[in-house]
């Protein structure tokens, strides 16, 4: 700000600089030719206004045109002045090719100015229009009783010399209007150009009425002192042009003023009132040419108030309708909802809420970027308004992919839920994506009985959770006995949090077996919980809450940094790998694999030691995963599909899919044993996996007839209880005791110690 402002002083000392040779050379030869000198500026400011409308935009590049073209105008009026009187050692006659030069300046000035301003709001031209009139009448009250009523009763020769002479004063008091006008909208930033372009007006208006002046009385002589304003007013219009040519102008939203803007347009009028107390007071006569003008602007000020008034109830009700809005879907706010609630419930009326929370709009918005989360959620806006039409219905977002509905009609609620539901599954399109959206519904009701607002929307909180507890894309009614599922829930995650953040979770690890020679070729890290009062907490209760309350990139990056620090430490870790399972969640978070990478080097460990564990859900969304997939793979990391043949996977992502190893469910291992059927099941898939270059390993192997059939299938690794429980790494051993020996009577010797 400081650097601006020194900017500024330096531009205007310039520019006021200019004059100086007008001083040292009047009264002399030499004086003459000072106005080349005045004419050669004057071009100058019009190629610099040239450059800054060229980089400027919107309104502001025509009106730093139409500056260019003034500036331009006056120069090339003068230099044809110049040439006459210089040269040619001719009279100009009056009004000459010169005066139209001269006069295009304060018009196209004006014009300008206006367009530099930036109004473009009905509101706001009605404003300046009033602005302007009162400014423009109070600036001719002035310049009557300073310079035009001096050119008028003077006269001239012909009609159009009178007028030419009354248009100098009259466009620059013009010229003056709009220079106020943008004064009173530029921004703090701006300050500067707008003073200059102040400075210029004021130097041209300074010369012209010294000028009309001079003429009248017939005094005027080229190169005179007040001939300097000119030099002032071109100087610091080329000024103000090089600095916007630097820094475009910044202005004022329309109708967003300080005081001093808004009281700027009322000083002129105060001059004027000033001028004909003046003149009262001397005994002068108050002609009809300062007392029309004075009652004009007493007018427009009045409709200047009114219009005022007017402006601040309209922006009053905008600011009321932002307050209580949602600016993104339009739909209503939270302040808006918490309102209509009360009101409801104060009434006793039945009433309830209808919680919509969308399913994984965070996997949208941090794969698809921001602006579609945007078209999503203007998109659930529209179709909430045409499930719920009724005029009664408050529909609102209440932040983030959160929407409420209030609605009196409390019967039939479930059924509105599922069309509800299926709208919004209905595929809408992104740029060149087509998505589905789903979404966890909770529904409350209130009969009508006294009730705290606060424990309705606790309740119908706790029915769109439960909802996302049945696997999301639901709805869920609000019953008692949700309050305790709830309260387990939120302890839990409390719990959890606090074991995360002291890394009480530990590490547990199950050897991956050669079915052949009993060989470990490798060791799944499996987290496990030991709550201090609970006691062993199971994965698939801790592990799900991890999810619903977004710790699980935390809790999977534990397991990870403690799997591979205590691998490295093993001695088998020269021939085995190490296996560890990912969330799909943290395959969508993009710094993963730059996690990935950091933690094995932090350990000491090759890329090619370990395979992460990808779940069959993750497949679900294969644009999504496929490229954190494959830069995994590119470090040379492997990647596991865990738990094949139970979620969404198909034979179909087998060929496409970034994968080395298919690790087979415990559901199709279980019966191999007993059913013929799927004996043969599995013996494809062993077939297909070796066709397709993946290995295949087979989970939950718990008997030794399993493991033997298996073996017959042609499987080559297998996991289970069998083979090893879950226990301390170093607890495995790499190869059995007694080799080669037949699961049936080797089964407890391969066992690994808990």
């Amino acid at each position: 700000m400081i650097r601006q402002q020194r900017q500024v002083i330096a531009l205007v000392a310039l520019s006021l600089a200019t004059c100086v040779p007008i001083f040292l050379l009047a009264g002399t030869a030499a004086a003459p030719y000072t106005q080349l000198g005045s004419s050669t500026i004057a071009c100058v400011a019009a190629v610099l206004c040239g450059i800054a409308a060229r980089r400027a935009a919107g309104t502001q590049r025509g009106g730093w045109a139409l500056l260019a073209g003034g500036c331009l105008s006056w120069g090339v009026g003068n230099f044809y002045w110049s040439w006459n009187e210089l040269v040619v050692h001719a009279d100009v006659l009056f009004p000459s090719f010169a005066d139209y030069g001269y006069l295009l300046f304060p018009v196209l000035g004006a014009a300008g100015l206006w367009l530099i301003s930036g109004w473009n709001s009905v509101g706001s031209r009605l404003t300046v229009l009033l602005d302007g009139m009162i400014v423009g009448c109070a600036l001719f009250v002035v310049g009557w009783a300073v310079t035009v009523r001096s050119v008028w009763e003077a006269g001239a020769d012909t009609p159009l010399a009178l007028l030419v002479s009354l248009a100098y004063p009259v466009s620059d008091i013009m010229l003056a209007t709009m220079a106020v006008l943008l004064a009173a909208r530029t921004r703090k930033g701006s300050r500067g150009i707008g003073f200059l372009l102040i400075l210029g007006v004021a130097g041209m208006t300074t010369s012209d009425i010294w000028f009309a002046l001079s003429t009248s009385a017939e005094t005027y002589h080229t190169g005179q002192v007040s001939d300097g304003g000119w030099f002032v007013a071109f100087a610091a219009c080329g000024a103000a042009g090089w600095a916007a040519m630097r820094k475009p102008m910044v202005l004022d939203e329309t109708g967003v003023a300080s005081r001093w803007q808004i009281m700027l347009p009322y000083v002129p009028f105060g001059l004027a009132a000033f001028v004909i107390s003046g003149q009262t007071l001397a005994g002068a006569k108050v002609d009809a040419p300062e007392v029309v003008p004075m009652l004009a602007g007493i007018i427009l000020i009045l409709l200047r108030q009114l219009s005022t008034l007017l402006h601040n109830s309209t922006l009053a009700r905008r600011l009321e309708h932002q307050a209580y809005h949602d600016p993104l879907t339009g739909l209503g706010n939270r302040a808006l909802f918490t309102d209509r609630l009360e009101d409801a419930l104060d009434l006793q009326t039945p009433t309830a809420i209808v919680y919509l929370d969308l399913d994984d709009f965070k996997m949208i918005n941090d794969s698809l970027g921001h602006d579609a989360g945007d078209i999503v959620l203007r998109t659930v806006a529209e179709r909430l308004q045409v499930s719920f039409p009724g005029d009664d219905d408050t529909i609102a977002r209440l932040g983030g992919d959160e929407f409420a509905v209030l609605t009196s009609p409390v019967a039939g609620l479930p059924a509105v839920a599922e069309r509800l539901l299926t709208g919004l599954r209905e595929p809408f399109q992104i740029g060149a994506r087509t998505l589905e959206i789903g979404a966890s519904v909770g529904i409350a009701l209130s009969d009508g009985s006294p009730m705290p607002s606060e424990d309705l929307r606790k309740n119908v909180d706790l029915a769109m959770y439960a909802a996302k507890a049945q696997g999301k894309n639901t709805y869920a009614l609000f019953e008692p006995s949700m309050r305790q599922g709830f309260d387990r829930e939120m302890m839990w995650r409390a719990d959890l949090a606090q074991a995360l953040a002291y890394q009480a979770l530990h590490v547990a690890f199950q050897p991956i077996v050669g079915l052949g020679d009993r060989r470990v070729v490798g060791v799944e890290a499996l987290a496990r919980w030991n709550h201090p009062t609970l006691g062993p907490v199971p994965p698939d209760v801790f592990i799900p809450v991890a999810e619903r309350a977004a710790l699980v990139g935390d809790l999977g990056i534990l397991v990870l940094r403690q799997a591979c620090a205590q691998f490295a430490a093993w001695p088998g870790s020269v021939e085995a790998y190490l296996s560890v399972n990912v969330s799909p969640l943290q395959m969508l978070d993009p710094g993963f694999p730059a996690r990935v990478a950091a933690t094995l080097a932090e350990a000491g460990l090759r890329p090619q030691q370990l395979v992460l564990e990808v779940t069959e859900n993750a497949l679900a969304d294969e644009s999504e995963v496929i490229g954190t997939l494959r830069q995994l793979r590119a470090t040379g990391v492997r990647i596991a599909i865990d738990d094949f043949g139970t979620g969404y996977a198909s034979l179909r992502y087998l060929h496409r899919f970034p994968a080395d190893i298919v690790k087979i469910d415990r559901t199709y291992v279980q019966d191999i044993a007993r059913d013929p059927a799927a004996a043969r099941i599995v013996g494809t898939l062993w077939q297909l996996f070796g066709a397709i270059g993946l290995t295949a390993v087979a989970e939950g192997i718990e008997d030794a007839a399993q493991a033997e059939m298996l073996i017959e299938l042609g499987c080559p690794v297998g996991q289970g209880f069998l083979l090893g429980h879950p226990g301390e790494l170093g607890a495995i051993e790499m190869q059995p005791a007694v080799p080669n020996l037949p699961f049936a009577t080797s089964a407890r010797l391969t066992r690994v110690v808990e």
